[in-house]
């Protein structure tokens, strides 16, 4: 039950970030945005970098290159050709993906994660699916999805070849991920005029520091405690909690609650779905907790 707890902190962190990127720093270099963030998060968990297995050191480091660092670059891209709104949308095949690599890594096909992992993608794009309001490009479908890719690959590697989620590590998955992001910030950004907004620093400061730093720490912590049916449906549980932020906090409406509803019943389902059939499929191995 712990991993669901640190899954479900991370999302409620994550689901403030769609409408800060693009109301507040989509305007900035993207790959420049992706650096400051990676930089505050690393700059965070640098007190906590110490000694242990160079080889943790150098997974991790790798890890977070792919998980954080490219998905980045890939994701924050996607903001200058899509709506906030087609950027949730085209997340929401994560669970797919994440699927799909434990399947491939551990050299066995599960259905029933593929299945959870539909179920679960079904109730997202119903809650955000409307067609008056997509018009996505082609270039930031592949964007989108290329951050999914990374990202999917990045929570199966942990889970699989690293296992633990101590501070230390976590610093080198930070410095991976800001080492990643460095040489294209570096190429693509005029440092000269870049020049954000009080505003924009305050944006910054808090993506960096919070979802960043703060989230993904929680979610990695997660990734290593919950089973992969669960896992990859958990991907998609920003969706609904994003809903839910804007109208508890902004009083914004739903314009289809019953889609709303719905959709996020199947996800709920889909996550109880999941920890069922990882409880019967993992639930012998010791040292599991689902």
């Amino acid at each position: 039950m712990l991993g669901y707890i640190y899954l479900i902190s991370a999302t409620i962190l994550f689901s403030f970030s769609f409408g800060l990127i693009k109301q507040q720093v989509a305007t900035l270099p993207s790959d420049a945005v992706s650096l400051l963030r990676l930089a505050l998060a690393t700059l965070v968990f640098l007190p906590f970098f110490r000694k242990v297995k160079v080889k943790e050191h150098l997974c991790a480091l790798c890890i977070g290159a792919i998980q954080f660092g490219l998905m980045y670059i890939l994701f924050i891209r996607a903001f200058r050709y899509l709506q906030g709104n087609e950027v949730a949308l085209l997340t929401t095949t994560t669970p797919m993906w994440v699927a799909l690599f434990f399947s491939f890594f551990n050299k066995s096909i599960r259905f029933q994660h593929f299945a959870c992992a539909i179920l679960s993608m079904c109730g997202a794009v119903l809650i955000v699916w409307n067609p008056m309001a997509i018009a996505c490009s082609l270039s930031g479908i592949l964007l989108v999805q290329g951050a999914n890719v990374c990202f999917a690959l990045g929570q199966v590697f942990w889970k699989q070849y690293l296992g633990s989620n101590n501070n230390a590590v976590m610093s080198s998955a930070y410095l991976g991920a800001f080492l990643m992001a460095l040489p294209f910030a570096l190429l693509t950004t005029n440092w000269s005029i870049f020049s954000p907004t009080p505003t924009q620093w305050g944006v910054l400061l808090y993506l960096g520091c919070i979802p960043t730093a703060l989230g993904f720490w929680l979610w990695n912590k997660g990734v290593v405690k919950v089973g992969p049916s669960a896992l990859a449906v958990m991907n998609d549980l920003k969706i609904p909690m994003s809903v839910l932020l804007a109208l508890v906090l902004f009083q914004e409406t739903v314009a289809n609650p019953m889609r709303f509803l719905m959709g996020s019943l199947l996800i709920i389902t889909a996550i109880f779905l999941g920890r069922r059939i990882d409880k019967k499929i993992l639930g012998s191995i010791p040292n599991k907790e689902f």
